[in-house]
């Protein structure tokens, strides 16, 4: 009978520990399933990234700084791509200048407003994916403002979408984010649209605004129309993932922007 009572009292037991972990596995399931943005359920491009950057302070002799990076084999006919991203340090005003070598041929030279330097470039990679599904390699490249508490997510965010005549355009823009905020295929046709952010206050709360952008004919244009955008999510101090209910859907209308901050197109 002793033999009995201990096998029913090993039973209870485990089948309550058993059940224990099975509701801990339930809980961490749901909570890795639902801990995300609604955007990143839809897919998403699969990048190569480089990070080989070589960087030269040309402080002293030649008043700028470079950083260069090479791509072996980028275009169709196995063609070298560099890309140099250039800033000057004796004026403040010239604008920074973005060069593009095929091979070690210039082929393109185009301007860009953010400055870099040997703090801002080398930590992020240049990623490397078709984007707007046309089937040329496009490229984007992401570099810090350096700021500090939640200034430290303003970044520039700097695409160079390849065209047929094997040259580029380049879009880019300020953005709020931490780490790389992947592109998403939206209406399943393709092209994968850009997701942006910002803060915002309204009524005594502050809240995360996000915009959709989709590149189509050589520009950027507003895709929240199509899906019901933007979202806004309330800023706590803990993770949240969740649309707020504080706010209607007609109403985040009002925080739609039709291009995304210090939007800078060239080619």
């Amino acid at each position: 009978m002793k033999v009995i009572k201990h096998l029913f009292i090993w039973s209870v037991v485990t089948n309550y520990k058993m059940r224990t972990i099975s509701t801990v596995l339930f809980i961490l399931t749901t909570y890795l399933t639902f801990g995300q943005y609604p955007f990143e359920k839809y897919p998403s491009p699969t990048y190569l990234e480089y990070k080989d950057w070589k960087l030269y302070d040309w402080t002293t002799k030649k008043q700028s700084i470079n950083s260069t990076l090479k791509i072996d084999q980028f275009f169709d006919n196995k063609d070298a791509l560099t890309i140099q991203l250039t800033s000057f340090t004796s004026n403040g005003d010239n604008p920074s200048v973005i060069r593009v070598f095929r091979n070690k041929t210039q082929v393109q030279k185009i301007t860009e407003q953010m400055f870099f330097s040997s703090l801002n470039i080398g930590h992020e990679p240049i990623r490397v994916v078709d984007i707007n599904g046309d089937g040329l390699k496009d490229l984007k490249i992401i570099v810090p403002y350096m700021g500090n508490g939640i200034a430290e997510l303003n970044v520039r965010v700097i695409y160079l979408f390849q065209t047929k005549d094997q040259k580029f355009i380049k879009i880019s823009f300020t953005d709020m984010m931490d780490g790389n905020r992947v592109e998403r295929d939206f209406d399943g046709n393709g092209n994968f649209e850009i997701i942006t952010m910002n803060l915002t206050g309204y009524e005594r709360h502050n809240y995360w605004v996000f915009n959709i952008f989709e590149y189509n004919e050589s520009q950027l244009k507003c895709f929240n129309n199509k899906e019901n955008y933007p979202i806004m999510i309330q800023f706590l101090n803990r993770d949240n993932y969740e649309i707020t209910d504080k706010i209607d859907r007609e109403k985040m209308k009002e925080f739609a922007i039709q291009l995304p901050d210090d939007y800078d197109r060239k080619e």
